[in-house]
């Protein structure tokens, strides 16, 4: 028996890990004569030379046939002009038609008769007596207003002329209308179709004649129309001529 067990240790072997060590270094061996001959390979490749193209064999090239040549600019036909697009026509814009003009307010209109008649008097107060070589005349004024505006009326808008030179009232001289009651041209607004009347006394030169009276009022249109007439000329009002007294 002993013989027996000597032999079975004899032929155990090599261990296992030799055989693994032994395959590693067979797979690297294998895995580095792969790697230089591939690098070997790609440095013959890199270092070939290509063929230059004057070494390269020249193609026949292909024979085209002889073309017409091309017209020029003067033997070619040309086209007809062709009419022009038509331009979009832009429309006017339409002008505003002009605002209504504002109603006016008519104008003035209408005529304001006067007429006077002249009359000397002789005046019986010693205070109130005409200077030498003059007289006291009394003028009697009637005025009509025919227009649309009223018409201011006052002795002082009145006058007397004789020989070109002109006369207005003398106070003192009125005084003596009044005391004969005859009624003083007093201030008024005269309005639209009435009427007024009055006395005014003048101072003028002695034995003065064909002296013509005056009645000039102020701030009348110029649409109005003031006219002299004959006492007997003077439009009628019917009923009493309403006035408007001046404050």
């Amino acid at each position: 028996m002993g013989k027996y067990g000597t032999k079975s240790k004899a032929k155990s072997g090599v261990p296992v890990w030799v055989w693994v060590l032994a395959g590693v270094g067979v797979l690297a061996v294998a895995g580095l004569i792969s790697f230089f001959v591939i690098r070997g390979l790609q440095g013959s490749a890199d270092t070939a030379a290509l063929p230059a193209a004057s070494d390269m064999p020249a193609l026949p090239r292909p024979h085209l046939p002889e073309g017409r040549p091309l017209p020029s600019a003067e033997d070619t036909p040309s086209l007809p002009q062709a009419p022009p697009l038509p331009q979009a026509q832009t429309p006017e814009p339409t002008p505003e038609p002009p605002p209504a003009p504002e109603p006016q307010p008519e104008a003035p209109s209408g005529v304001v008769y006067w007429a006077a008649t002249v009359h000397p008097f002789t005046s019986n107060m010693p205070i109130a007596q005409p200077q030498p070589g003059t007289m006291f005349v009394t003028a009697l004024f009637k005025v009509v207003n025919r227009s649309t505006v009223t018409v201011h009326v006052e002795h002082n808008l009145t006058s007397i002329e004789y020989q070109g030179r002109i006369y207005y009232p003398y106070v003192w001289a009125s005084g003596m209308d009044a005391m004969a009651n005859r009624r003083f041209l007093s201030p008024v607004d005269l309005l639209s179709s009435s009427m007024t009347e009055g006395y005014v006394a003048f101072q003028i030169p002695a034995g003065a004649q064909d002296v013509k009276p005056h009645f000039t009022p102020q701030g009348i249109p110029p649409t109005i129309q003031v006219r002299q007439v004959q006492m007997s000329e003077l439009p009628n009002l019917s009923g009493p001529a309403p006035t408007q007294g001046v404050r």
